[in-house]
């Protein structure tokens, strides 16, 4: 060969350079490997199997030995590119990763490793962990939100089920008890026990010349006399007898006629026009008083009795249920037309039966099936009985009865709001709900009222009256009421969404206002 071909083969090392190619390869470098810069597939450095004078070297790594076996002649033309400079790299690389010093860099990256991945196996961890709990909350949510409260009415349904099976199943064994002649029994006791403590009341009154400007003078008499009859029950053994204010309002002169005959002039001891109640009293020995009952305790569907005077048939006595209670919704009787539009303050929470009661029966007593005093009976729907009447609950009246035996009036709370029913509407259930509270709709700005110097405010939801829930205004009318004047009482009331509790004192109510 010529020098320019020795200048532009590659010069091969001995054994000990091959060492040294080996561990300097791993740097990316060939020492003593003189390659050339710039070369195409035409320019490669041919093989050093073609000089003669240049010897195979002898490598002691078996891998850089079988890529360097010598070609014949006849196989050069055929393997001539996998001497390339690629192949070359490769085989030089291959030889790296077998040397000593690889080796210890494998071994470093392999100890790097497990350190690295036990903390990236807990960061995936704890990231896979959070991911789950937040599914799981999103789950719940879910659920609260779509399934629960379904499943809560479910349950609802299921117990109110329950019960209606249990009272279905029980009560016809007890029908299968009970015999008419038992209620018939019971009918007659009870007219025995109560008939001597029901009263007839006859009212007169002599009008002359009052009706001069209605009649006419010629046809105006002299004198006028006017009569009215109604019912009343004896309540205790000193002669007090409790009616309706109505029975005697335009009486001047009261007649009362006992059970056992006698027939006595009585007075008046106090009247309460806000529940439609008046307390009387006659000079009569001998009286058989009626039993106080609990109102409270009477139940819907319970059987009743009413006596009284209808249309001046004294002692009468019919049956019925009682039909429902704290009735507020008056319609079609005198309590809606004396309250009208100001509503005066006319008593609206009464007891609904389906007993017989007709003109005349007003101020008679509402009876359970122990005897016991449980209403008075005081309007009915129409004018004349239709199957729905009304009574005054006897807790309510024993409690006038007590007030007006003491002083002769009624004293109640008074708040100065006007107030009127709460109502919301339900979007997402197209409903209107009501039975949330009380209104106050307006207070007057001139008066120094209590709901003034409590901090009651125009807009106020009331909710509670002394731990007490107030589900409509008539209930909390009835509530400050019953507290009557100068009471302390705690009210929370609902303002911009908040709870907000208020001490307030109450008044004395007018006769006029709330």
């Amino acid at each position: 060969m010529t020098n320019d071909q020795d200048s532009q083969s590659p010069r091969y090392t001995s054994r000990t350079e091959t060492e040294k190619v080996g561990g300097v390869c791993r740097e990316g470098l060939v020492d003593n490997v003189e390659l050339p810069r710039q070369s195409t597939l035409d320019q490669l450095p041919q093989s050093p199997l073609d000089e003669p004078n240049v010897a195979t070297p002898s490598l002691e790594n078996d891998s850089l030995a079988s890529e360097l076996t010598p070609f014949t002649s006849g196989e050069r033309e055929s393997s001539q590119p996998s001497l390339s400079r690629n192949n070359l790299e490769q085989t030089v690389a291959k030889v790296g990763r077998d040397s000593p010093r690889a080796q210890l860099d494998t071994e470093d990256d392999i100890e790097e490793e497990s350190l690295v991945s036990p903390l990236k196996s807990s960061l995936q961890a704890a990231f896979f962990s959070t991911t789950m709990s937040l599914l799981v909350v999103l789950i719940l949510l879910v659920a609260v939100r779509l399934v629960i409260p379904p499943l809560v009415e479910e349950i609802r349904y299921a117990w109110f089920r329950g019960q209606l099976r249990a009272q279905y199943d029980t009560s016809d064994q007890r029908l299968q008890q009970v015999s008419l002649d038992g209620l018939n029994d019971i009918s007659k006791w009870i007219s025995q026990r109560v008939g001597p403590s029901v009263v007839h009341i006859n009212v007169r009154d002599v009008v002359d010349g009052r009706w001069r400007e209605l009649l006419g003078e010629q046809n105006s008499p002299e004198t006028l006399l006017l009569q009215g009859q109604g019912s009343g029950v004896v309540v205790d053994d000193q002669g007090h007898i409790l009616t309706n204010y109505h029975v005697i309002e335009s009486g001047k002169e009261i007649e009362v006629s006992l059970s056992d005959g006698r027939r006595l002039l009585s007075q008046v001891v106090g009247i309460d026009r806000t529940t439609d109640l008046a307390l009387l009293k006659v000079d009569a020995k001998g009286l058989m008083p009626i039993s106080w009952g609990n109102s409270d305790q009477a139940d819907v569907g319970t059987l009743v009795w009413a006596a009284g005077s209808p249309y001046g048939l004294k002692s009468s006595f019919t049956l019925g249920i009682l039909s429902g209670k704290h009735r507020t919704d008056l319609k079609g009787n005198r309590f809606e037309l004396v309250a009208g539009d100001s509503d005066r303050g006319v008593y609206r929470d009464l007891m609904q039966s389906d007993v017989a009661v007709n003109p005349g029966n007003s101020g008679g007593p509402l009876i359970n099936s122990r005897g016991e005093l449980i209403g008075i009976n005081t309007a009915i729907v129409g004018d004349s009985y239709r199957g729905i009447s009304f009574s005054i609950p006897s807790n309510v009246a024993k409690r006038v009865y007590e007030r007006l035996l003491a002083s002769g009036i009624v004293q109640r709370g008074w708040l100065g709001v006007r107030l009127a029913d709460y109502v919301e509407d339900d979007v997402e259930q197209k409903e209107i709900r009501t039975g949330l509270g009380a209104l106050v709709s307006g207070i007057p700005g001139d008066s120094d009222s209590p709901a003034v110097r409590a901090g009651i405010k125009i807009g106020d939801r009331i909710v509670e009256f002394n731990e007490t829930a107030v589900p409509d205004h008539f209930t909390l009318k009835r509530l400050i009421g019953e507290a009557g004047p100068n009471a302390q009482v705690k009210m929370v009331v609902i303002r911009d969404g908040e709870r907000v509790e208020l001490q307030v004192t109450l008044g004395a109510r007018p006769d006029t206002g709330l």
